[in-house]
C-alpha cells in the first residue's frame, strides 16, 4: 500500500505540473497568437483574446464535479489517461490552425477535459492514509503552483527560440511524456462509491457550499494581481518600456513563495488542529493583502505580496483534503470546481473594480470579501461538527 501510494502521488502530481506548466507555456503566448492570425479590427480581436483565453476556465468550472462523479461508474485510471491524451492532441491541433473560431473550440474542449484534476485528487485520496492525505493533497497542489512559475517564462523563450507552432509542439511534447510516465506508474484504484445524489445532505449542504466559496476566494487572492499589474506599475511610476519584465519579476516572486508555503502547511497540517490553521492563515494572508494599500514602492509591494501568497496559498489544499477524506468523487469535484471559478473570475473582479475605484479599493473589497467567506464558513461548521474531517 505505502509503496502504491508513493508511487500514484508522485506520477499523478507530476502530470498536474505537466497539464499546468503547458496551459500557461501557452497562455502567455496566446495573445500574440491570436493577434497574429486574426482577420478582425484590433477591438474585435482583443474580445476573442479574452473569450479564447477565458473559456477554458469557464468550462472548466463547471465541469470539474462531473469527473468525479464518473469515477463512480469507469476505472479512475483509465479517466485521467483518456483526459491526460485529449490535452496532448489538443495542445498540438492548436499549432495548427489559423482559424479564430477552431481555436476557441479547441480551448473549450480543453476546458472539459481540465477537470481531470479532479481524477487526480480522487487517485491520490483513495492511495492515502488520512494521516498523510493533507501533506499528499499538498504535495499535489506544490507540483500544480510549481507549472504555474515554470510555464510563463518557458513559453515566452521556446515562442522565441522555434516559434508560435513549435511552442505548442513543445508543450504538447510535455504532456505526452507525462501520459507515458502516468500510463506506466500510476496504480488503478476501484471504482468510487456514489450512493448518495449529488444534491443530498452528505454532498451540497452550508458546509460544502462555504468550502467551495473559501476555495474560490482565496484562489481569487491568488489569481487576481496579473490583470491589475499595468495600474499598480503606473502607481509606482515604473516605465512602460520595462512594465512587462516587472510583470514576469513579480509573478515568480509571489508564485515561487506560494508554492513553498503550500508544501510547509501541509507537512506540518498533521501535528496541529486543522481548523485552527485554516483559520489563522486566512486571517493573517488576508491581512497582508490590505496592507499592500501601504505599499509605497515596488520592492515592499513585491515583499508583501510573496509573504502574503506564501501564508495563504496553502488552504486550498487544506480545505479540499478535509472533502477528500470523504472519498467521494462528487464532493472533490465540487470542490476542485472552486480554484476553476477562482482563475476564470479573479482577474474579471480584479479589472471591474478597479474599473470604478482604484487599487486600494480593490485591495480591502477582496480583503472583505475573505473575511466575511470565512465567518460564513466558521458558522457552517455548527451541526456538522461530528461528520466533518476538518475537525479531526
Amino acid at each position: 500500500m505505502g509503496q502504491m501510494r508513493d508511487r500514484n502521488l508522485f506520477f499523478i502530481s507530476l502530470s498536474q505540473f505537466g497539464i499546468s506548466f503547458s496551459s500557461n507555456f501557452i497562455i502567455v503566448i496566446l495573445p500574440f497568437f491570436i493577434s497574429g492570425i486574426s482577420p478582425y479590427s484590433p477591438q474585435e480581436t482583443l474580445l476573442w483574446v479574452g473569450w479564447i483565453i477565458g473559456s477554458s476556465s469557464i468550462v472548466m468550472t463547471f465541469g470539474a464535479a462531473f469527473w468525479g462523479i464518473l469515477t463512480s461508474r469507469f476505472s479512475p485510471k483509465a479517466l485521467f489517461m483518456r483526459g491526460l491524451f485529449t490535452h496532448t492532441i489538443l495542445f498540438l491541433l492548436m499549432g495548427f490552425t489559423s482559424n479564430l473560431q477552431i481555436l476557441l473550440v479547441l480551448r473549450i474542449i480543453q476546458g472539459v477535459f481540465g477537470g481531470i484534476s479532479t481524477v487526480g485528487l480522487i487517485i491520490i485520496s483513495a492511495s492515502s492514509s488520512k494521516e498523510k492525505l493533507s501533506a499528499d493533497i499538498g504535495f499535489f497542489q506544490t507540483f500544480l503552483t510549481l507549472g504555474l512559475l515554470t510555464g510563463p517564462p518557458a513559453g515566452a523563450f521556446a515562442a522565441s527560440l522555434f516559434g508560435y507552432q513549435g511552442a505548442f509542439i513543445s508543450a504538447s511534447a510535455v504532456l505526452f511524456v507525462s501520459f507515458l510516465l502516468c500510463y506506466i506508474n500510476v496504480k488503478d484504484i476501484p471504482r468510487q462509491p456514489r450512493k448518495e445524489s449529488f444534491f443530498g445532505r452528505g454532498t451540497i449542504n452550508r458546509y460544502t457550499i462555504f468550502g467551495w466559496m473559501l476555495c474560490f476566494i482565496v484562489q481569487v487572492q491568488l489569481m487576481f494581481l496579473p490583470s491589475v499589474l499595468p495600474n499598480v506599475f503606473e502607481d509606482f511610476n515604473i516605465e512602460k518600456s520595462s512594465m512587462v519584465r516587472w510583470a514576469g519579476i513579480v509573478i515568480m516572486f509571489y508564485t515561487a513563495t506560494a508554492t513553498l508555503g503550500t508544501y510547509f502547511w501541509t507537512k506540518i497540517s498533521a501535528r496541529v488542529r486543522k481548523e485552527r490553521l485554516i483559520t489563522s492563515l486566512i486571517i493573517f494572508g488576508t491581512f497582508f493583502l490590505s496592507i499592500l494599500v501601504f505599499s509605497h514602492g515596488i520592492v515592499d509591494f513585491i515583499i508583501i505580496r510573496m509573504i502574503q501568497t506564501g501564508i495563504i496559498a496553502a488552504t486550498i489544499a487544506l480545505i479540499i483534503s478535509n472533502f477528500a477524506a470523504e472519498r467521494r468523487g462528487e464532493v472533490i469535484g465540487f470542490m476542485n470546481s472552486s480554484r476553476f471559478a477562482g482563475n476564470a473570475l479573479g482577474p474579471i473582479i480584479g479589472t471591474s473594480v478597479l474599473a470604478v475605484s482604484n487599487l486600494r479599493v480593490l485591495y480591502l473589497f477582496i480583503s472583505f470579501l475573505t473575511f466575511l467567506v470565512l465567518f460564513g464558513f466558521k458558522l457552517s461548521l455548527r451541526g456538522f461538527e461530528d461528520r466533518a474531517p476538518i475537525q479531526g
